[in-house]
């Protein structure tokens, strides 16, 4: 027997989202909490999740059990070339991609992408 059909009660076919089936609900991101205008410390997700907005409440559960209330401040997207973009390692003269110029970059990329989104939070009143 394939696991799905153990899964789905031995019926054919995939299980239905109110069964937990389908594709999770989000994307994972970055959370990054500010303190005093600085980083205080970030963490990716190891899951999806929903995209918090602009003033949203974030409650975080600690290690130890406490809780901490935070307020969504900025929602930042990062995009970059893809690879295809990109010179190949052997055509850089220093290191793959990893110098910065001052010059202009006169090229428009045909494809991008993405990094994970990062959500910055401060303490909440």
């Amino acid at each position: 027997m394939e696991i799905s059909e153990r899964v789905s009660g031995g019926r054919e076919g995939a299980l239905s989202a109110e069964e937990g089936g389908g594709p999770p609900i989000g994307t994972a991101w970055t959370l990054q909490v500010d303190v005093d205008g600085e980083v205080g410390w970030s963490a990716d997700l190891e899951h999806a999740a929903p995209l918090p907005r602009i003033g949203e409440r974030i409650e975080f559960i600690g290690a130890d059990g406490r809780r901490q209330a935070f307020r969504v401040s900025a929602v930042v997207h990062t995009l970059q070339p893809s690879a295809s973009d990109r010179p190949p390692v052997q055509a850089e003269e220093r290191g793959p991609n990893s110098i910065v110029t001052d010059g202009t970059n006169a090229t428009v990329p045909r494809s991008l992408r993405a990094g994970l989104p990062r959500v910055v939070v401060v303490p909440a009143d």
